[in-house]
């Protein structure tokens, strides 16, 4: 009876250990890439009324096809200026409905330097980010990262950082060095 009751119980172990829901399945070889951002970390540190711009990326990559991956993106943004604060600064429109995110990239470069940019996201003039609030919060899907980029980023994650651009502040207005989780 004993035995019955031991078996049992490892019997139901195992089927709890099998539920997805319990215990998902991570796909082989899925890739999560974090960074803070902050305008103070920009070369040139941001200026304006996006001083105080910070947030975090979270950039999830699972593995496509011939050592390509395919992302996920998840943006979280504070301090951006807000819809009163640019209307009080008599800024004129567009840009007096907060800040407006128009590019978005992930460049090559240690921290404090200058790099080419190596992946573009899409975030654009014709499709900005608007934030009449001062934060926002996206997650954009289907960004693909070619095999030699993604190579090179999952090699050495710190080499590479990723980039804001507003309206206000061409130059970047929050930035952060990639981290592997």
């Amino acid at each position: 009876m004993k035995r019955h009751a031991v078996l049992a119980c490892v019997l139901s172990l195992v089927a709890v250990g099998c539920d997805k829901s319990i215990n998902p399945v991570v796909p082989s070889g899925v890739v999560t890439l974090v960074a803070q951002l902050s305008g103070a970390s920009n070369v040139p540190p941001a200026g304006s009324l996006e001083a105080a711009a910070n947030g975090s990326i979270q950039f999830v990559l699972t593995p496509a096809t011939a050592g390509d991956f395919t992302g996920v993106l998840t943006l979280r943004l504070a301090g951006l200026a807000t819809k009163a604060t640019t209307v009080a600064a008599g800024l004129p429109a567009p840009l007096n409905d907060g800040s407006v995110i128009v590019a978005g990239f992930i460049h090559s470069g240690a921290a404090g330097t200058l790099g080419a940019p190596v992946l573009s996201l899409p975030i654009s003039q014709t499709a900005p980010l608007v934030s009449p609030t001062g934060s926002v919060l996206i997650t954009m899907k289907g960004i693909n990262l070619p095999a030699a980029t993604a190579a090179a980023i999952l090699a050495n994650p710190a080499g590479f950082y990723f980039n804001l651009y507003s309206a206000l502040n061409q130059n970047g207005v929050m930035r952060g060095q990639l981290v592997r989780q």
